[in-house]
């Protein structure tokens, strides 16, 4: 049991430092400290002042620590300060921890694990090979990727979801050295979403040895992973002397890459020249389209903890308070909530009345009529 490792955790996600944390659990800094180097243990009344200044359960801290390293890909936040990348880092444990736990529930029925593969390449160009690999290993052809963060995570990706401060897009890493983790900004627009989600798989699928040219190719591999070079092709044609945004616009919806990277992508591929490529960027501006374009697509939402969770409810595995932890919905304040995950709780309870038994067992019965003068 490491409680210490756990302390330091929960603070770094709360972006508090041993000082504040300090203060709020009204200890000295050095005892804080001591905490998280495990020289000292805890009261209980101390747990529970840590507990309520971090917003966890008690049992947070006696949880088994199945993430040990977290190995981040090259792609750095340089925007980004120290604090921030710890805590984005301290979510991404918690999540991917909270997700080993519920695929362990179902250790006596093994996963298929698929690994993933990986693609020595030594030019940008090679990046549009790799992609292209890719989709034919996982047999998504030329069309259209729909639920992105769902086809990755059938291919034992784990993808999370996270409130990522400006100036963060994505994060790739492994988990203990074998686990392939992506996160990405919920608080971006879904074309944005979708670039970032295919840029890090760049990132963990990627072998280039001029680390100069890492984020190119990772840049290159997601546009032509979203759009293969087949597809860009049969949709504009070869060679064009121009492009219209209304074209690019229904291509937007259609393949969920932004208008912006569309033109890049047409550049890339010599379907458009240097002029016309600046012509389009020009324009683009004039309209205000670079920084906020037209058209939404939609957000990405990564399903496959909710379905674990969901899987081990059917089965009596877990009871619903612990399946509530394994969402990690316990350190939520109740006014913090979302409306659309208060929407999601009424459907799951209206389809938990209409299908239990027990619940449903008075529906026809004839309890009298109801006055509504005497109630």
């Amino acid at each position: 049991m490491n409680i210490g490792q756990r302390i330091k955790l929960a603070r770094n996600k709360a972006k508090l430092s041993m000082k504040e944390l300090a203060q709020l659990v009204g200890v000295s800094t050095t005892s804080i400290s001591k905490l998280e180097r495990n020289i000292i243990n805890p009261r209980q009344s101390t747990l529970l002042r840590l507990a309520k200044a971090l917003s966890v359960g008690i049992e947070y801290f006696f949880r088994e620590i199945r993430v040990d390293t977290l190995s981040s890909t090259y792609r750095q936040h340089s925007k980004l300060g120290k604090r921030e990348q710890e805590a984005l880092e301290a979510a991404i444990i918690e999540f991917v921890e909270r997700y080993l736990t519920a695929q362990q529930l179902f250790r006596d029925d093994p996963f298929e694990v698929k690994k993933l593969p990986r693609f020595q390449i030594k030019t940008v160009e090679e990046a549009e090979q790799a992609a292209n690999q890719l989709r034919q290993i996982w047999n998504l052809g030329f069309d259209p990727v729909e639920g992105l963060s769902g086809r990755f995570e059938n291919n034992d990706v784990i993808v999370i979801k996270l409130d990522g401060p400006s100036g963060f897009d994505g994060f790739s890493c492994w988990a203990n050295g074998l686990v392939p983790v992506i996160a990405f900004n919920r608080n971006v627009p879904g074309d944005r979403q979708r670039f970032n989600i295919a840029h890090e798989l760049g990132h963990l699928v990627l072998d280039l040895q001029e680390s100069t040219e890492i984020e190119n190719a990772a840049h290159r591999f997601a546009a032509a992973f979203l759009v293969p070079s087949e597809a860009a092709f049969n949709e504009l044609g070869r060679k064009r002397n121009n492009l219209s945004f209304n074209e690019l616009l229904i291509l937007k919806h259609k393949y969920g890459l932004s208008i912006q990277a569309w033109i890049r992508r047409t550049f890339d591929l010599g379907i458009i020249d240097n002029m016309t490529y600046s012509s389009l960027f020009r324009q683009l501006s004039a309209c205000g389209w670079r920084t906020q374009e037209p058209g939404n697509i939609l957000n990405e939402e990564p399903r496959h903890l909710q379905l674990l969770v969901s899987r081990a409810i059917a089965e009596n595995l877990i009871t619903p308070s612990y399946a509530i932890t394994l969402m990690g919905e316990h350190v939520q304040g109740v006014n913090k909530v979302e409306s659309n995950k208060l929407s999601a709780a009424a459907d799951e309870l209206a389809f938990l009345y209409a299908t239990d038994r027990e619940l449903t067992a008075f529906t026809n019965a004839d309890l009298g009529e109801f006055d509504e003068d005497n109630s």
